[in-house]
């Protein structure tokens, strides 16, 4: 995955989309989910860090408070903060499947409900409710790591 931090914002939606459209199961969607949106998160997170070589990945913050980072020195405001919300919720339902084994139904209709109030009307395939779920949520999936990654490439790239 180390290449991945260098890709462009399209070649980073590809990738997203190859990784997560091929499944068909909801846990493999949402683990995989949590692992992708963990992997914006660090590369986010490295780029705001004052230290040149700060290094997410080994270091053993929890997704957790990973994103309590991002609330205190993110950029997100408004409807930002619905976006960490909805990644709040993948992380519950990650727990959920990590601890007991299950998918909570009524966490995976408050992240499309997250999402739904975050973003414009007409974007993404997660609220499409003729598709099956694991097809909206790779949808919902792909849009926080977009927006997360996208965020951190405007640094990378010195746009910000």
């Amino acid at each position: 995955m180390e290449k991945v931090r260098d890709f462009s914002e399209d070649e980073f939606g590809h990738f997203l989309t190859n990784e997560l459209s091929q499944l068909t199961d909801v846990t493999l969607v949402l683990l995989k989910g949590h692992l992708f949106t963990e992997f914006a998160i660090n590369c986010y997170l490295e780029s705001l860090s004052q230290t040149k070589k700060s290094n997410f990945f080994k270091e053993n913050f929890t997704y957790a408070t990973k994103l309590k980072m991002l609330v205190h020195f993110g950029n997100f405001e408004n409807e930002g903060t619905l976006i960490l919300e909805a990644t709040r919720i993948i992380n519950k339902l990650r727990n959920g499947i990590a601890h007991s084994l299950n998918v909570n139904e009524q966490l995976i209709q408050e992240f499309f409900a997250n999402l739904d109030k975050a973003l414009p009307p007409n974007n993404g395939n997660f609220r499409n409710e003729k598709l099956d779920i694991p097809l909206r949520l790779t949808s919902g999936i792909a849009i926080i790591c977009g927006i997360i990654f996208g965020r951190y490439l405007e640094i990378r790239d010195g746009k910000n």
